[in-house]
């Protein structure tokens, strides 16, 4: 089941590539303004380039100075063209941040989201082995001019049946255009170098065992075999980008599904949150306070850190602790230790060595002096271990 720590780091990943997206717009405005107060030599006389190196250093300095304001303000003698541009590069940087910042959400959100065309793709594997172990069937009993002797136990296995009736799942898939036809070598090869070798499965390929509902190599085989085998591991994190973070959730959804049909029951999905559209709101909501709130959160930030260059705390600890201030102030429900503790475990796991300390002791002292200032206002079950 996808839970919330899980859903903070997608949000951290997509808040970081935000922020890197803030740095590299910067630095494209001010190129652009260097590039309209450079010197042509085909139109300007090079005895006026002082004139322009100065018009362009003023225009970049304007544009820094003002960055987080809709446009210049200063009682400075500024030339009008200067201001002009500097004013529609301010539009343009703050349209550039609003269109970065809903491309980015619609990603995190989405792929949150097609965790589970990736459980539900998982789902239908086993069905892509049978018809492989079908095809290698038939070839076998051909070569042999007799049937073959040798077991393949996918075939005619009860769970893969069940799989191939439950129409929910075959609605899903079709609504999802989800399918393994393009991969049908790596499956090939995954049976034929993986799946059969595999001493985990030995027992199902030397021999039938019958059970009621299934042999339970399909059981097996998501348990023991597909997320610890390396070369197919290899594979689907080079198809899927957040492979890694999402498996434990994707075996956990995958097995239960499972077993719950080998214990004799109907076909069900297994739910993908929790709280179903809460906790995708919850996502969303915390990508969008953190953009919304970031001159906030900087100055607080800063406020904590006065020996510090906000700019050279690394990146991923500015975003987390960030992320943990929004939800700190706009989660009353969720207590501030378990803020705390979800941005301390998460720095361990992406973030540097000491950044767990830096971040806790931060968070820490900003929590408690928000609090004082009644910008922090937990109720109800957020009431809960706060001393």
């Amino acid at each position: 089941m996808l839970n919330r720590r899980i859903l903070r780091v997608k949000a951290i990943q997509a808040l970081y590539g935000y922020f890197t997206a803030v740095e590299s717009v910067k630095e494209i405005m001010r190129e652009n303004l260097r590039r309209q107060h450079s010197l042509d030599p085909a139109k300007h006389d090079f005895a006026d380039k002082a004139l322009f190196e100065a018009r362009k250093k003023q225009a970049v300095c304007l544009f820094n100075q003002n960055i987080l304001a809709e446009q210049v303000s200063t009682e400075e003698d500024v030339d009008g063209d200067v201001l002009e541009r500097v004013n529609d590069a301010l539009l343009s940087y703050r349209n550039a941040l609003s269109k970065e910042a809903a491309t980015r959400k619609n990603e995190m959100m989405k792929e949150a989201r097609n965790i589970r065309s990736s459980y539900i793709k998982l789902l239908i594997l086993p069905i892509a082995i049978e018809q492989r172990e079908k095809l290698d069937s038939e070839k076998e009993a051909k070569a042999y001019l007799a049937k073959s002797k040798r077991h393949y136990p996918f075939i005619g296995d009860a769970i893969v049946d069940q799989l191939k009736k439950a129409e929910i799942l075959t609605k899903e898939v079709i609504a999802g255009a989800i399918s393994w036809a393009n991969e049908l070598d790596e499956i090939k090869s995954w049976y034929r170098e993986q799946i059969r070798p595999s001493e985990a499965l030995a027992p199902f390929f030397e021999a039938k065992k019958e059970k009621e509902n299934g042999n339970g190599i399909v059981l097996e085989f998501f348990k023991r075999e597909l997320f610890r085998n390396a070369a197919i591991v290899s594979y689907l994190e080079n198809q899927y980008l957040h492979w890694n973070e999402n498996q434990s959730i994707l075996k956990s959804m995958v097995v239960k599904t499972i077993k719950a049909l080998q214990d004799g029951k109907e076909f069900a999905f297994a739910e993908l949150t929790k709280n179903g559209e809460e906790d995708f709101k919850f996502l969303e909501r915390l990508f969008t306070d953190v953009v919304k709130e970031n001159d906030f959160l900087e100055e607080i930030i800063q406020e904590r850190t006065k020996n510090w260059d906000v700019d050279r705390i690394a990146l991923t600890d500015r975003v987390i602790l960030k992320l943990a201030l929004v939800e700190m102030i706009n989660s009353p429900s969720i207590p501030l230790k378990v803020t705390i503790n979800e941005a301390i475990e998460v720095s361990k796991q992406y973030s540097t060595p000491k950044s767990k300390q830096f971040i806790n002791g931060v968070l820490d002292v900003l929590s408690n002096m928000l609090t004082l200032r009644g910008i922090i206002r937990k109720s109800g079950r957020g009431l809960i271990d706060n001393k």
